[in-house]
């Protein structure tokens, strides 16, 4: 997808590609679990994404160094997320963990927020989330501690995201967290448990782990660093609770996962807060104004100064860091 088209996409729309593509991919996943563990899954699943994305984007290695401050922990971060994700889903649903994930971005946006309505939003949304989920994680400790870990992983995630993605600039930000987080996992893997080489080598296994980084990392990422580029952190968070929804319909059509009335009633709760949130964001909202170290905070650029992408810049050209804007990966989740 050319950065223009990004570029012009509703963030929202974004958003919402980039969640029905990353819950495709992790119900995928599972099936590389029998054969790679969820430690070797993660493994090939970043070193492939990473890898797509630096030869589209061509990242210049002085941006590691310029903004190594930024982009070492966010692909941190990003690591322990992903790592996380997979051990809870190999323990519990996909529902469930997806779920419980979401804590965490539930407490920022509630955090972050001042106004009485964005708040009860949030706690709509709780609540629906606490159903959704259910008593399942407590069904496997270390699932559920994974999950949460995952939760916690995702807050920072979306906090340097949109940090990230104002600094650096283009997708350039994004390929190079992606890489930190794949250099980071070399020697994590083999602690967590891996399979012999010639496993991880096999060319059926090779296929999926490129189908599953695709989806469930470049596609979804991407859209997602875009997408947090235009709104801020609080509002991204809550729209993002409808990614458990997402989760349990696509359990429901590719795993056969059937949802009781009171599940499905959760459902909409998680969904009238995104909305509502997804409507308020069109409003002016003073709050989100720049407040100089703030994560919601505005590059301190005066807009009609401010960094621009060249609508129809190619993918390989390496312009200067001060003539892109930053994309804002978030990279969703897991």
């Amino acid at each position: 997808m050319r950065p223009y088209a990004l570029g012009t996409a509703p963030a929202p729309l974004l958003l919402l590609t980039g969640m029905v593509s990353l819950q495709f991919g992790s119900a995928f996943a599972k099936r590389l679990f029998e054969e790679t563990g969820p430690a070797g899954a993660t493994l090939l699943r970043l070193l492939i994404a990473a890898t797509l994305l630096c030869l589209f984007t061509r990242p210049a290695p002085r941006l590691l160094r310029t903004h190594g401050r930024l982009l070492l922990p966010y692909g941190a971060v990003f690591a322990v997320m992903q790592f996380s994700f997979y051990e809870a889903t190999s323990r519990l649903p996909l529902g469930v963990v997806v779920t419980l994930e979401f804590s965490g971005p539930l407490l920022l946006a509630a955090v972050t927020s001042r106004r009485a309505l964005d708040r009860a939003r949030v706690a709509l949304a709780g609540i629906g989330l606490l159903v959704l989920g259910g008593t399942k994680g407590m069904d496997d400790p270390v699932g559920l501690a994974a999950s949460l870990l995952t939760g916690a992983a995702l807050t920072g995630y979306i906090l340097l995201g949109a940090r990230v993605g104002r600094a650096v600039p283009g997708g350039s930000g994004l390929a190079l967290g992606l890489t930190v987080a794949a250099v980071l996992a070399l020697p994590t893997a083999p602690a967590l448990g891996l399979p012999s080489v010639d496993v991880l080598l096999e060319p059926g296994v090779l296929g999926a782990a490129l189908a599953v980084a695709v989806l469930t990392t470049v596609v979804p990422f991407s859209l997602e660093f875009a997408a947090l580029r235009r709104m801020p952190p609080r509002v991204f968070a809550v729209l993002s609770t409808v990614e458990p929804v997402i989760a349990a319909l696509v359990g429901l059509a590719l795993l056969g996962e059937h949802l009781t009335w009171v599940q499905w009633a959760a459902v909409l709760c998680v969904v009238g807060a995104a909305v509502g949130t997804g409507l308020a964001a069109g409003t002016p909202d003073k709050e989100a104004e720049p407040s100089g170290t703030s994560p919601r905070a505005a590059p301190s650029t005066p807009p009609d100064t401010a960094p621009d992408v060249a609508p129809d810049t190619p993918p390989g050209s390496s312009p200067a860091p001060s003539d892109r804007s930053p994309s804002r990966k978030n990279g969703v989740h897991q």
